[in-house]
């Protein structure tokens, strides 16, 4: 695995980690470079800090500038998509001096057309092994870190995943929900990338008529308080996901409910 850190820029000062700790629910707890500690983080992220393309629905243009971002996710307590979501959490882990690379990965949905590859991916080198660690997801996606080995399962106690490879993909991630099969989920190949590559995807996600994110407003979370819990807005619905099965909480009829739901829920 390539590490590129130095190439991204300077890590985050002792007030901006703290900052970031504190905004997901991490104060406190010692810091460690370890496997169980990236674990904890990558839970306390997913269940803190939602998914939302609230920005993108407003017409705001997106910047991956680091300290745009830090004011944006940390600062003022919002969400992002996905390239701001795990831009931000490169450099959080890069700042705690995790050995991080990342790279772009292709969303793979069974029920669209292939799409170019967009999505950024995070692995980290840690005690002789790799993991992939994803904060950016819109769907439900593993909920802790992946050993990068094939055919390894990883069980996150909702959904089992594990990867496989493939001479043109590279890495498939495979997803097994209860009570359905195994689908793929993404791919990525071992081509190291740097925070200035992603700027043209989130382009694409903001602006390009084929973008599956600038349609209507998507939010997601998972929430602590319901014991981890899948909650989201999607296709003018609120949603909640549990063991594979989808519940509609509300139809979204009114804006006003919209707002309602992004305050009481998701704190937007």
């Amino acid at each position: 695995m390539h590490h590129v850190r130095n190439l991204n820029g300077k890590p985050m000062t002792q007030g901006q980690i703290n900052a970031y700790l504190d905004r997901i629910g991490m104060e406190g707890i010692p810091v460690k470079k370890d496997l169980a500690y990236l674990t904890k983080l990558q839970y306390a992220h997913i269940t803190h800090i939602p998914f939302e393309n609230l920005d993108i629905m407003a017409g705001v243009p997106i910047s991956l500038e680091r300290d745009a971002l830090f004011e944006k996710i940390i600062r003022r307590k919002r969400g992002g998509v996905c390239s701001e979501l795990n831009m931000l959490y490169n450099w959080f882990l890069e700042s705690l001096n995790f050995q991080v690379t990342s790279y772009v990965s292709r969303i793979i949905a069974e029920s669209r057309p292939l799409q170019a590859a967009s999505h950024r991916v995070i692995v980290v080198a840690e005690d002789g092994e790799s993991y992939l660690t994803d904060v950016g997801f819109n769907y439900q996606h593993h909920r802790k870190p992946m050993m990068l080995r094939e055919h390894l399962i990883c069980d996150d106690g909702d959904c089992q995943y594990k990867l496989e490879q493939d001479d043109f993909f590279g890495w498939v991630m495979w997803q097994k929900r209860p009570r359905s099969g195994w689908r793929r989920k993404l791919s990525f190949t071992e081509t190291p990338q740097l925070d200035l590559d992603f700027v043209y995807p989130t382009f694409f996600a903001q602006e390009h008529p084929d973008s599956v994110i600038n349609k209507a407003t998507k939010v997601s979370l998972y929430l602590p308080q319901e014991q981890g819990r899948f909650y989201a807005i999607r296709g003018g619905q609120f949603l909640r996901e549990e063991g594979g099965e989808v519940e509609v909480l509300e139809e979204l009829t009114s804006k006003e409910q919209e707002l309602r739901i992004l305050d009481e829920v998701f704190h937007l």
